[in-house]
């Protein structure tokens, strides 16, 4: 029964992050402590198991921004379309930073890479109700992402006390098929550049005895 505390603050963090995407707020407020209880008390393994996580979303980056591109027929208009600059991305200082700070930045930009991905498997479940290996992609990421919000909760509240965390999503996204495809190539390539440089950011130097302690996510 080790793993049951771990499993409910993995279901309750599932819902909430879903109403995160529902919702759509402009600035996001929620205590993400309500269920810090159920958390792991090694902050040590959990920014682990977040790196780790981060580590095999990299992985996949590159194929999941060719695979959209190929399906919504951008393969040959990157340069052109696909721009990450002119795309509201939330900034990372992945060196300057303590590491608070990177957490804190860490949890918003995922927050709002979360709701980006939701929009964007929306679009393409409108495009094609067939399930596409573009919709696989999206949906593993989007799991993926979950996970690390989930842990990077437990992380910032017990390591830092940290309740709240502003996150922005940004204007609304733009009307038409092309420019939200558009839209999502921008998240998607600028999506692609973060992912690595998170993965450089979460590296610890600090063993753990990993057959001591459970992960906060199993």
């Amino acid at each position: 029964m080790g793993y049951l505390p771990g499993i409910v603050q993995l279901l309750i963090l599932q819902c909430w992050c879903l109403l995160i995407i529902t919702a759509m707020p402009l600035d996001f407020k929620g205590n993400i402590c309500s269920n810090s209880n159920d958390c792991n008390d090694n902050t040590t393994y959990i920014w682990h198991q977040i790196h780790n996580k981060i580590t095999e979303l990299a992985s996949g980056a590159r194929h999941l921004f060719e695979k959209y591109t190929e399906v919504q027929g951008l393969s040959d208009k990157v340069d052109q379309i696909c721009d990450p600059v002119i795309v509201h991305f939330p900034k990372f200082n992945a060196t300057n930073s303590s590491e608070k700070e990177k957490a804190i930045e860490l949890f918003s930009i995922f927050s709002y890479v979360s709701t980006a991905l939701s929009n964007i498997t929306n679009l393409q479940n409108k495009i094609s109700s067939k399930k596409t290996p573009l919709l696989n992609e999206l949906e593993k990421t989007f799991s993926g992402v979950k996970g690390i919000l989930s842990n990077l909760s437990c992380f910032l509240c017990k390591k830092y006390h940290v309740t709240h965390v502003s996150v922005h999503y940004g204007p609304p996204l733009p009307s038409g098929k092309l420019p939200q495809k558009a839209h999502g190539c921008k998240v998607l390539k600028k999506y692609k550049h973060f992912i690595h440089q998170a993965v450089n950011a979460t590296i610890i130097n600090q063993l753990y005895e990993s057959g001591t302690q459970n992960p906060s996510v199993p």
